[in-house]
């Protein structure tokens, strides 16, 4: 699977918890796109009339030297009053299992991943690609406090 293909059903699994029902809003989740080096931060944001852009969600992975194994945790913070341990947990995964999806070489540095409003397909597929990650052994449940406002 692409990875921009996985961030979008994380976060159109997510959906709900993080838009109003019936909010004109879309979500573009960014991240910085090198061959060959791991991502290492993704934010997500929500876009409202006229492009304005909310802070959402920011993900960073640890600083690590790759020869010596660590074991820190990612830094998760949601802001502006978002909430959602469905995001965190299924970009969580995404991050730590990276190496699973593909990445085209030729995109640009900059990831950004569009994704409007789902129909009901788009939330059945979804749905189950949350439902095959969670029953896989490297995914653990994340819950995270609401971190920094901006």
């Amino acid at each position: 699977m692409d990875l921009d293909r996985a961030f979008e059903l994380a976060v159109m699994s997510s959906w709900d918890e993080l838009v109003k029902p019936a909010e004109p809003c879309s979500i573009h989740l960014e991240y910085k796109n090198i061959f060959g080096v791991p991502v290492n931060s993704v934010e997500v944001w929500t876009i409202r009339q006229r492009g304005y852009g909310t802070l959402a969600f920011r993900y960073v992975a640890p600083e690590s030297d790759l020869s010596v194994p660590h074991v820190e945790v990612a830094e998760m913070e949601f802001a502006n009053s978002y909430r959602s341990d469905t995001l965190a947990n299924s970009l969580g995964f995404i991050m730590r299992n990276q190496s699973s999806f593909t990445r085209p070489i030729d995109h640009s540095i900059h990831g950004l991943v569009q994704i409007e409003t789902p129909n009901q397909q788009d939330r059945e597929k979804a749905e189950s690609w949350l439902a095959s990650i969670s029953t896989l052994p490297n995914i653990r449940q994340i819950h995270v406090g609401a971190g920094v406002t901006q």
